[in-house]
């Protein structure tokens, strides 16, 4: 069974953002929200460099932003990740609010969105 409840193709910047999420979530868990740690941030721009080069999809750099800013908001929600440090949760807060703030995502840079 498929669940369309959000839409009959889906939508690309809301799957990359999805498994991307994690390992920004995970690279920060990793080092209690210190920094990102290399390992994961490694496999975050190799995901997004093979997909980039398989898919094309440049435009998804444009329009990924708000997908980003909601797959933050779950990860950093207390609801659902109670136990996390106040540093990892602040780079997520970080990460929402800075992404937004640009017209078009770097995830090269991703680091920098993560500082305050």
């Amino acid at each position: 069974m498929l669940d369309r409840s959000r839409g009959e193709w889906g939508e690309a910047a809301d799957d990359v953002s999805s498994m991307t999420i994690n390992y920004l979530f995970f690279g920060l868990l990793k080092t209690d929200g210190k920094e990102l740690d290399t390992d994961f941030k490694e496999l975050y721009e190799t995901f997004f460099d093979v997909y980039l080069d398989k898919s094309g999809d440049y435009e998804l750099l444009e329009v990924i932003r708000p997908f980003y800013a909601f797959r933050g908001l779950v990860v950093a929600s207390p609801v659902w990740y109670p136990n996390i440090s106040l540093d990892t949760r602040r780079k997520l807060f970080n990460f929402i609010k800075n992404v937004l703030e640009t017209d078009e995502f770097d995830y090269k840079g991703v680091d920098r969105y993560l500082e305050g």
